[in-house]
């Protein structure tokens, strides 16, 4: 193998879709020999990207414009933003911990492949749909770490010195990363212990494993309808919060849960609207990957018959019918952003499930953050449990009293006597950040996941106050309670019909989606031999946007990017409604 060009590039400004973008993208080569150093190549600036040297098969621009139908002579070196163009570099004979010698003192070791986003596309002038080609297409390029530092110049040569023992191939990263190929968890979970593993890499297969974990939680021990639960442990809270610990009458295993979701009760008594048994829905407010119980957590209302009824009539031994762990307001572990949890009240008690779910990802999880808000410490609930977790876990949180009693202490029982305000959470998250690929990364509010539980009022003077302080709009997610709340057993839609049409044919395709089998709009789609385009998989990439044309739908896991209004993502949406019509930009099969 021959380097044939060296390229750097500089962190500049561009327009991408109407909106101010930094990337280090373009390159210039360089005719001259260029240091090679610990993080990359001297004088080559990265914005948000941090593996060290991208190299890319100069063999791949014909192949390209061939592809394309373009003209070669179009494409300088480093069109497709490489630091290294290398005639006879082969990617799909490379795997994670390979290492190639240049010249006589460059060793570099390959971390993993490169992985395009939206500014490829840009740069190329096509549909974004031409993500996933090219990734899958084997010659997309390679990432690559740096051993032993020195220079490089065009003309070097370049070889392999090594191969990795255990072998994780760059194709085989890539069908997993893009979904062409199903992972194991065991796997996944190999290769994410990958000490060599590219940061950009790790991020996505990291994020495909939480996704793998909570996808499990949907399926595993799950019944259908009612089952019976035995109250095991009653424990007094407050003065106004009872928890009640709840355990599988029959001793069989129980559905495990997405930290956030409620649980449907049913209550022996009559709805008075109804005259039916009165149904409630509480938030789990505990967190377990294996659960040998559910804990509800909830607050006595005036006037509130079922919060009431189990205040003051239920008994431990008693039974009570529940419906399997259900709900939309959970938390994305999927992310690698910093959370911020907002509570009001009782509402702790599904952000303290999240936080514990957070806490469980151990150390690569992202920066947390918590704020309670009531009245005092003797009618907070929970608090002993929020201390343990704070000294445990190293977590900021903030307790803001508006009713602090004589007894309180500023500074031990709380931090903030009165009310939320935005300044309050800039101070807290203040230092907020990421480390990726070795480099600090500020994460300001706007890169924030926000998740806020409480009192209406709470909840929309919050969340206009966080906006307006620049907090991103689409990655605030809400809950709240109402004691007047009566669900059907299991929550949402559990069958529909689905119409796939196409906008250039009279040709559609109906199918029935099922709720127990977990499929997204994608998944029911191909599961009939329809290919829409999708490239990611995840909700990212957005490239299997489609029209719906009618009906509703859900997005399980939260989305980076909420789509158009009337359009739908496939790959994360599944049926809100019983009857849809979603038109495909591409129905083939």
């Amino acid at each position: 193998m021959i380097v044939k060009n060296v390229c750097v590039g500089k962190t500049q400004e561009h327009s991408i879709h109407g909106s101010p973008v930094k990337t280090a993208y373009l390159k210039e080569p360089q005719n001259r020999p260029v240091r090679v150093l610990e993080h990359g190549l001297e004088g080559n600036e990265v914005a948000v990207h941090t593996d060290a040297i991208y190299a890319f098969a100069e063999e791949n621009y014909q192949y390209w414009a061939d592809h394309l139908k373009a003209d070669r002579q179009d494409w300088d070196a480093g069109y497709f933003a490489e630091n290294l163009t290398i005639a006879g570099l082969n990617e799909s004979e490379l795997a994670v911990g390979d290492v190639v010698a240049i010249g006589d003192s460059v060793r570099l070791e390959v971390s993993g492949p490169r992985v395009p986003c939206f500014k490829l596309c840009w740069r190329m002038g096509l549909p974004e749909t031409f993500i996933r080609e090219f990734a899958l297409s084997g010659k997309s390029g390679v990432y690559f770490n740096v051993l032993t530092t020195g220079v490089v110049q065009a003309g070097d040569s370049m070889r392999v010195v090594s191969q990795a023992e255990d072998r994780v191939p760059i194709m085989e990263l890539v069908q997993y990363m893009f979904g062409a190929k199903s992972v194991e968890r065991q796997r996944l979970e190999f290769i994410l212990g990958l000490d060599n593993l590219s940061g950009t890499s790790r991020l996505l297969l990291n994020n495909q494993l939480y996704q793998l974990i909570d996808q499990e939680k949907t399926n595993k021990h799950r019944w259908q309808g009612w089952r019976d639960f035995t109250v095991g442990q009653i424990v007094d809270e407050t003065e106004q919060v009872k928890s009640f610990i709840l355990q599988a009458a029959d001793k069989e295993p129980i559905a495990p849960y997405r930290a956030g979701q409620f649980l449907t009760v049913q209550l022996p008594i009559q709805d008075a609207d109804s005259g039916q048994p009165l149904i409630r829905v509480w938030s789990v407010s505990d967190y377990q990957n294996e659960p040998n119980h559910y804990r509800l957590s909830i607050k006595k209302e005036p006037y509130g018959k079922g919060s009431g009824f189990m205040h003051d009539t239920l008994k431990v031994g008693d039974k009570l019918p529940i419906a399997p762990p259900m709900g939309r307001f959970v938390l994305d572990r999927s992310g690698f952003k910093p959370v911020l949890l907002l509570g009001g009240g009782i509402g702790i008690t599904p952000l303290l499930a999240m936080l514990k779910a957070h806490i469980d990802k151990g150390q690569k999880a992202a920066f947390i953050y918590l704020i309670h808000c009531c009245q005092n410490r003797r009618l907070q609930p929970l608090r002993q449990e929020l201390d343990d977790l704070a000294r445990q876990h190293n977590i900021a949180m903030l307790h803001i009293y508006d009713q602090p009693d004589d007894t309180d202490k500023l500074g031990v029982d709380y931090d903030i006597k009165g009310f939320l305000h935005i300044d309050h959470i800039q101070e807290l998250i203040a230092d907020s950040h990421i480390i990726h690929g070795g480099k600090r990364i500020d994460m300001p509010l706007v890169e924030f996941d926000i998740y806020m539980c409480g009192p209406p009022i709470f909840q929309e003077k919050t969340r206009e106050a966080l906006i307006t302080a620049g907090a991103n709009s689409e990655r605030i997610f809400q809950e709240s309670f109402s004691a007047t709340s009566n669900a059907n057993p299991g929550g949402g839609v559990q069958q529909a019909n689905v119409r796939f049409t196409h906008a250039d044919s009279d040709e559609s395709v109906v199918v029935e989606w099922q709720a127990e089998d977990n499929l997204n709009l994608l998944e029911l789609a191909e599961s009939v031999g329809l290919q829409p385009p999708s490239a990611c998989k995840m909700g990212v990439c957005q490239s299997c946007s489609a029209n719906l044309l009618e009906g509703k739908v859900y997005y399980e896991y939260s989305l980076t990017h909420n789509p158009p209004e009337q359009q739908v993502l496939l790959c994360s949406a599944k049926p809100d409604s019983t009857d849809l019509v979603i038109q495909l930009r591409n129905l083939s099969s």
